[in-house]
């Protein structure tokens, strides 16, 4: 999982003079998600790593661990405060700890972050998950005056730790087939996370092989507290797909040693407008 959220910090007044404008950060980092293969009773230390440019004076940050899910169509990540009512119920956020909490790193410096963590003995089979934030904050000590506008930004990496063993398994539910989109929906039917990606491939009845195929891009499914998700794919231009009826054939790669897959005869109207938003 990858993401990169930028919170904005704005504040305006009526007859101002004059404006001052703080320079946002500039950083590097893989942003890959810290995945772990543990046992009961185990501790394992990672590290998470964020480095500066040279462009910028020292930066403060703070760090939290979340709980973390997604809607069904992607689109939208759900972050609380752990121990919530309705949270992830597989949440390893309370095995978590972080050193430091807080840091300032100067121009060009290296944010380093150990993250740690405390498996509980008793823990049962399945894949765990949290994610950890990393937030910039405003240094009091060196808060211009006058009216300004400065961007924060916010960091999120996920955090996934897995116990044996992992039951992966999931079942394709709906292939649905609009003017320029098609989409599959999966549901996980097992207990860890799921790491799903694929491809739809258009026959024609009279043919074997595949007239076009549109991608299934990398996305992240969850066993709860929502199970199915919906994994969109861009068609490919209408001279290479023109309408038509055509075999739908959806595989779908979960990380087994097979692929999961459906098909069935469906039309492709490359015509037919765009959704209206319900009107």
């Amino acid at each position: 999982m990858r993401r990169l959220v930028v919170c904005a910090c704005l504040i305006l007044l009526a007859l101002i003079a004059a404006q001052q404008r703080l320079p946002a950060i500039s950083f590097s980092s893989t942003l890959d998600p810290i995945k772990i293969e543990g046992r009961p009773g185990e501790v394992v230390n990672r590290a998470f790593q964020l480095k500066l440019t040279e462009s910028r004076a020292v930066v403060h940050f703070k760090c939290r661990v979340e709980d973390w899910w997604r809607s069904e169509d992607g689109k939208q990540s759900f972050f609380r405060q752990p121990g919530l009512p309705g949270n992830p119920s597989r949440s390893c956020a309370k095995w978590v700890s972080l050193n430091p909490v807080e840091s300032a790193v100067k121009p060009g410096g290296i944010l380093r972050v150990r993250v740690s963590v405390s498996i509980p003995p008793d823990v049962q089979p399945g894949g765990y998950w949290s994610v950890l934030t990393v937030d910039e904050i405003r240094n009091p000590l060196t808060i211009e005056p006058g009216v300004g506008i400065q961007f924060l930004a916010s960091v999120s990496v996920g955090i996934f730790v897995y116990i044996s063993p992992l039951e992966r398994a999931a079942t394709i539910t709906g292939v649905n087939i609009e003017r320029d989109t098609a989409s599959v929906r999966i549901r996980n039917d097992g207990n860890t996370p799921l790491s799903v990606e694929g491809r739809i491939e258009f026959v024609k009845p009279s043919d074997t092989n595949p007239l076009a195929t549109a991608t299934i891009p990398r996305g992240a499914l969850l066993p709860e507290p929502i199970s199915t998700g919906l994994f969109t794919a861009k068609l490919p231009d209408a001279v290479s797909l023109p309408s038509g009826r055509y075999l739908v054939r959806a595989i779908v790669d979960i990380g087994l040693d097979h692929y999961i897959g459906v098909q069935k005869e469906m039309d492709v109207n490359r015509d037919a407008s765009p959704p209206s938003d319900g009107k």
